[in-house]
C-alpha cells in the first residue's frame, strides 16, 4: 500500500515539475463573434493540412498548448476554409491572438515577432491586389483611349508589387517567413521563376534543416530540372538564346547577338506560310509603335527560295534590318537548334538575350510590350 502512494505521489510531483517547465507552444485568443465554434491548428506542409490541435471558443476565449516542431501552422476558426490565419511557432512561444470573426483580417497577435510580420505581408498583399483587380475589371470596359493608360498603371502596380515581395524577403530575419512570401506573388510568380529558383535555393542553404523550406526548394528544383530537360530539345524560358549567323536578302552578314541592348522579338516565318503572312501586318504595327523605345525584331525565314523571300518582307512592309535565311526550309540548322515545329514561331528575349516568353501573338504580344515599354503618366 505504502509503495503504491509513493508511485502516485512521484507521479503528482513529475507532472506538475512537467507543467512548470512546459518547453511547447501555448496560443490563447479573444475571438468575437465565435462562440462554440472550434479552433484547428493545421500542418499545411502536404497537399492536404492536417489538423494537429484542437480547441472550442467558449466566451469569446480558446487556448492551445502542446508541442510542434518549428515552422509556420494555419489556425482556422470553424469549418470555412477562409476563415484562418497563419502563424510561425516554436518552442517556448506564448502566442495570443485577438480578433473579430467578422473582420478576421485585422486580427492581432502578440509574442511571435514573425507571425506578426506574415500579418504585415498579408495586410499589404490583399491591398495590392485589390487595387490590381479593380483595374483589371476598369481595363475590360474601357474605351480605347483610357486602355493604354490603364495598361500602364496595371503593369507599374504588378511591378511595385513584385518589387514588395522581394524588398519583404531581402529584409525578413525568418528564413521560413521570407520563404512563405514566396506565395503572395501571385500570378506574378509565372513572370519570376529565374528570381525564385535562386532565392529558394539561397534560403534552403541558410536554412536546410526547415521543413517548410525544403519543402518549396524542391519544387522550384523540380521546375529547374524540368526547364534544363527542356533545353535540351529546343530554347527553354529564362536561358540564354543561342545566337544566330545568317545571310540577309542583300547578301551581308546578320547576327542576333548584335540586337542586345534591345528587347527582341525572334521571328521564324517563311513567305509561302499563311499564317505568318496574317500575323506580318500586327509584327508591322508593334515595330513602328515600340522600336524607338527598345524593341527590334530579327526574322528568321524557313524559305528555300530566295527571291520568294524577298518578295514576301518587301509585300508586307517588314521593314527592319534583321533579316536572314540559311534556305534550309525544314531542314535549317536554325530551327532545329530552337526545336522549331511550326511556324510562325517567336522567341522574345530581353535585353542581354535570355528568352522571356515564347509564341506571343497579336494582342497578348502587345500587351507584353506594353509592360516591357510602360509611358509616363504626367
Amino acid at each position: 500500500m505504502k509503495n503504491t502512494r509513493l508511485f502516485f505521489y512521484f507521479v503528482i510531483v513529475i507532472a506538475f515539475i512537467s507543467c512548470k517547465n512546459f518547453n511547447g507552444y501555448k496560443i490563447s485568443g479573444t475571438i468575437k463573434n465565435a462562440d462554440h465554434e472550434k479552433v484547428y491548428l493545421e500542418d499545411i506542409l502536404g497537399e492536404i493540412p492536417v489538423v494537429i490541435d484542437t480547441a472550442t471558443i467558449i466566451n469569446n476565449k480558446f487556448e492551445l498548448k502542446n508541442y510542434s516542431t518549428k515552422g509556420i501552422y494555419r489556425l482556422r476558426f470553424g469549418e470555412q476554409m477562409d476563415n484562418a490565419i497563419f502563424l510561425f511557432i516554436e518552442d517556448k512561444d506564448n502566442i495570443r491572438v485577438s480578433a473579430d470573426l467578422k473582420e478576421l483580417n485585422n486580427y492581432k497577435v502578440d509574442g511571435s515577432k514573425a507571425s506578426s510580420s506574415i500579418h504585415e505581408l498579408l495586410l499589404a498583399s490583399k491591398k495590392n491586389f485589390a487595387a490590381l483587380n479593380a483595374l483589371a475589371a476598369e481595363l475590360k470596359t474601357a474605351d480605347i483611349k483610357s486602355k493604354d493608360s490603364l495598361q500602364i498603371l496595371l503593369t507599374l502596380g504588378k511591378k511595385n508589387h513584385v518589387d514588395y515581395i522581394k524588398k519583404f524577403i531581402e529584409k525578413e530575419p525568418n528564413n521560413d517567413v521570407a520563404c512563405f512570401a514566396i506565395n503572395f506573388l501571385g500570378p506574378m510568380m509565372q513572370e519570376e521563376v529565374s528570381y525564385l529558383i535562386s532565392i529558394t535555393e539561397k534560403l534552403h542553404n541558410a536554412q536546410p534543416d526547415s521543413k517548410y523550406i525544403k519543402t518549396i526548394y524542391k519544387q522550384f528544383q523540380q521546375y529547374k530540372d524540368e526547364m534544363l530537360a527542356q533545353s535540351e530539345g529546343g530554347v527553354a524560358l529564362n536561358t540564354q538564346a543561342p545566337n544566330i549567323v545568317l545571310q540577309s536578302p542583300n547578301g551581308d552578314t546578320v547576327q542576333l547577338k548584335d540586337l542586345q541592348g534591345n528587347y527582341v522579338l525572334l521571328d521564324f516565318w517563311a513567305s509561302w506560310c499563311q499564317p505568318c503572312r496574317m500575323e506580318n501586318p500586327n509584327v508591322v504595327k508593334l515595330y513602328n509603335k515600340f522600336h524607338a523605345k527598345g524593341f527590334d525584331i530579327f526574322s528568321v525565314s524557313l524559305d528555300a527560295n530566295g527571291d520568294q523571300w524577298k518578295k514576301a518582307i518587301g509585300k508586307d512592309g517588314l521593314v527592319w534590318k534583321s533579316h536572314g535565311c540559311d534556305f534550309g526550309g525544314w531542314n535549317s540548322p536554325i530551327a532545329q537548334m530552337y526545336s522549331v515545329k511550326a511556324i510562325p514561331c517567336t522567341f522574345l528575349l530581353d535585353k542581354k538575350g535570355k528568352v522571356i516568353a515564347k509564341n506571343l501573338r497579336g494582342e497578348e504580344l502587345e500587351e507584353k510590350l506594353a509592360e516591357l515599354f510602360p509611358e509616363k503618366i504626367n
